[in-house]
């Protein structure tokens, strides 16, 4: 035991090596305010900080969703230990559609903007959103393992948007909605003028045969809005009628129960 206690006492460090600071730290600089170095130096630091408690929180939530490093996998998309969406998450995805009818949706497409519509206004229960999860999170992860391993590949350390896209247009024809071209996106870049006053021009080029589409995606807006209009209408009249079923009785039954009692 005294072996021991001789060891342990000996590696233990000494008390005048923790309390050596270097020159110009904070504790020296409580007296007055930093210097411009040692303002820079500060920033510096919380900035290093920063960095590293961002880098633990995402190896952290990997690390719940099944990407553990301890533990490889041959497809970590489909090993899901925990879901990294939520419930509320999902049914906001499944829920969405185009806020602005009367601006171009999916190239025009009149029948994916109505089934989109249609979708935005029909209820979704956990228990059906729960499934849609399940394969959904499979999908989103498989996408983005392959973003990841393209950007790598090339040499980069963040997914860009060209990389993403590259990933997806290869999906575009199974889907049965349309994703890869923001075509609202893009009519309002060519639309809309930027520049000097000398020297104006369009956020966007337009080509030749773009003049031609935007006519006939013009013709679709006016049924676009007349068909939003007619499922708010829908959904409106619908939760009307939800809340006077939930409605309670003009004669209040615990009285009635009273009653019962007394003539018994």
């Amino acid at each position: 035991m005294a072996n021991k206690k001789k060891r342990a006492a000996e590696e233990e460090p000494e008390p005048e090596a923790e309390e050596e600071e270097e020159p110009g730290s904070d504790e020296e600089e409580e007296d007055g305010p930093l210097s411009e170095e040692g303002q820079l130096r500060e920033a510096a630091r919380k900035k290093r900080r920063r960095a590293v408690a961002r880098r633990k929180g995402y190896r952290s939530l990997a690390t719940k969703g099944g990407y553990d490093q301890a533990l490889p996998s041959s497809d970590a998309s489909r090993d899901v230990s925990a879901n990294i969406t939520t419930l509320n998450e999902c049914i906001r995805a499944c829920k969405w559609a185009p806020a602005l009818p009367n601006a171009v949706a999916y190239g025009g497409n009149l029948s994916q903007f109505r089934e989109r519509t249609k979708l935005s206004h029909e209820p979704l229960p956990k228990g059906p959103a729960a499934v849609f999860r399940a394969s959904s999170e499979v999908f989103a992860r498989k996408v983005m393992n392959e973003a990841v391993q393209r950007t790598f590949d090339a040499g980069k350390t963040r997914v860009s948007v060209n990389t993403m896209a590259s990933v997806l247009r290869g999906m575009q024809g199974p889907l049965r909605l349309d994703f890869a071209a923001p075509q609202g996106l893009v009519r309002h870049a060519q639309t809309t003028i930027v520049g000097p006053e000398d020297k104006k021009v369009p956020a966007l080029g337009v080509m030749p045969f773009d003049e031609a589409q935007m006519k006939a995606e013009a013709a679709v807006l006016p049924k676009q809005v007349e068909f939003a209009k007619a499922e708010a209408k829908k959904e409106a009249e619908r939760k009307a009628k939800r809340s006077k079923n939930k409605e309670p009785d003009a004669a209040p039954a615990p009285a009635a129960g009273r009653k019962k009692r007394a003539k018994a």
